[in-house]
């Protein structure tokens, strides 16, 4: 599961899609939440303000009224007019009418028409008692009604107060926003009091908003999840079948095309400008190969018949000196002309030519048959041979190519192992169904960097310049993996009994192992 969800993660236009939909999201979190700022908020914002503007109001009558009542009370002797402001009396009278201007301004506003909600809920707390519409409510968060500071500020509250209902039934709960704060007279509370609003509908309003903004959005990224796969996959189908395509050209199938839906669309003008570089390529290959054909049949002949004339003329010289002057010129014509069959025999096997040759078979007879071959050769170079081959394994294979590249890779072994060394055939199946066919020495083996450079044509290492050979004999096994699909690979010989080497850091050993498939895969493929 989760591999096949990090394969989907791979994709790019899934994963683009993906950044699309997270980005649309995001867009709809910003207009969503700018339409709930612009509602919600404001709406909660201008009840803040109607209650700031309250208890301005309700300040401005306590004033008022006090000093009305404090002039009065002067008209009428209650006080005399040498007596200062701040007297006793003064401010006991300035805060009594002040406070019963309040008290009846409250309780005038605080009116609840039925079981309708409070428009306005007030709180008055006086040395006389507790007045106001939610004075006797049992109401939530009432530590916050009376404010920590002692100055004269006001502080903003939620509450939540009970709303009885006149058929009985329990209580429905409502929440409020209300400003509290205390009232002073010459720096003296006198008072406190809290003004504030019902907003259990705004508030209401806002829990639908905010589920709709979530839920909207949730909608939104499971949508944009949804489309991202359904057009990555459609996408992902269209890629792989390039990618097969190009699978199917590299290992030398020519004659395959990409599929077109001739929608005239990005993916169908690639399709369309793959196939015709593969038309040109089909055409230049071919051109090659009637080159190379011609070549071939125009080289080989003179080759042959100057090889023949020169193995007469030293057969007819007998045991002269230059009789052995024209058999070396003989065996040189014959090396040339081998080393131009591997040429044209690697050709074909990257161009694929032999790819319908390939069928299941047990590589063991083959094996077991090089071992015997080979053993002798071994003996005859003073090296040790062993054969450890499983049994009943299946590759897909052509018996005379495996049977080659395997030769090939057995007689650089012997060329190059010094005497004393010792060879090993090994054959194995891999975890996965796959087998893996090796061949190891403890010879000078070949320095990581060269390993690759080696497979290429013509290729030889400074070290074996004096030696004979043409560099064509690990490209032909490249060759031949490449047409089993299979892979070669060479590595230092970690067989320890095997390449053990008397401590000399000069001989490494080799293991060069053609890594086979899985049967099945290969023929489903």
């Amino acid at each position: 599961m989760f591999g096949s969800i990090r394969k989907l993660y791979r994709n790019t236009l899934f994963r683009l899609s993906l950044l699309g939909a997270l980005l649309f999201v995001l867009s709809l979190f910003v207009a969503l939440g700018y339409i709930y700022y612009a509602t919600i908020e404001s709406e909660l914002r201008r009840v803040d303000r109607a209650n700031e503007a309250e208890i301005a109001e309700l300040q401005e009558f306590y004033d008022r009224a006090g000093l009305a009542a404090v002039e009065q009370a002067r008209q009428i002797g209650m006080i005399g007019p040498q007596e200062p402001m701040n007297s006793l009396t003064a401010r006991t009278i300035y805060h009594q009418n002040g406070m019963q201007q309040i008290n009846t301004l409250v309780n005038a506003r605080g009116l609840s028409y039925g079981d309708q909600p409070y428009e306005r809920v007030y709180i008055l707390i006086t040395p006389d008692g507790v007045t106001g519409n939610l004075a006797l409510e049992p109401l939530e968060k009432t530590d916050q009604i009376l404010p920590e500071n002692e100055d004269n500020g006001f502080s903003r509250i939620d509450l939540v107060y009970p709303l009885k209902k006149l058929d009985g039934t329990d209580p429905e709960d409502r929440r409020a926003r209300a400003i509290s704060g205390q009232i002073f007279l010459n720096g003296q509370s006198t008072a406190v009091i809290l003004v504030g609003r019902d907003v259990e509908n705004i508030e209401r309003t806002g829990e639908r908003v905010r589920t709709a903004i979530l839920t909207s959005a949730g909608i939104a990224l499971l949508l944009g999840l949804l489309s991202s796969f359904f057009v990555s996959r459609r996408f992902a189908r269209r890629v792989e079948g390039f990618n097969r395509l190009a699978t199917d050209v590299r290992a030398g199938n020519l004659d395959r095309r990409a599929p077109r839906n001739y929608s005239e669309d990005e993916m169908d003008l690639l399709a369309e400008h793959l196939n015709a570089m593969l038309d040109h390529i089909s055409r230049l290959m071919q051109a090659m190969r009637y080159a190379g054909d011609s070549v071939a049949h125009d080289l080989r002949t003179p080759l042959t018949r100057l090889r023949t004339r020169l193995e007469t003329a030293a057969v007819e010289l007998g045991a002269e000196k230059e009789a052995d002057i024209l058999y070396a010129a003989a065996n040189d014509a014959d090396q040339l002309l081998s080393t131009f069959d591997s040429v044209l025999r690697i050709a074909r096997l990257e161009a694929g030519e032999q790819r319908g040759l390939l069928k299941p078979l047990d590589p063991k007879p083959i094996l077991d048959d090089l071992a015997e071959l080979y053993e002798p050769a071994c003996e005859d170079a003073e090296l040790s041979f062993k054969a450890k081959i499983a049994p009943r394994t299946l590759i897909l294979a052509d018996r005379g190519l495996l049977s080659q590249a395997v030769s090939n890779l057995l007689e650089n072994a012997i060329k190059y192992t010094p005497r004393g060394g010792s060879i090993h055939l090994v054959s194995r199946k891999k975890r996965g169904g796959g087998v893996e066919i090796a061949i190891k020495d403890n010879g000078p083996g070949i320095p990581s960097w060269d390993r690759e450079r080696v497979k290429e044509r013509f290729v030889r290492l400074d070290k074996s310049r004096s030696l004979p050979g043409s560099g064509l004999g690990l490209s032909l096994v490249e060759a031949v993996a490449d047409l089993h699909r299979a892979e070669f690979v060479m590595r230092d010989n970690e067989d320890l009994p095997l390449a053990d080497n008397g401590g000399d850091p000069d001989r490494p050993g080799l293991c060069a192992a053609l890594i086979f498939p899985r049967a099945k895969a290969v023929i489903s493929d």
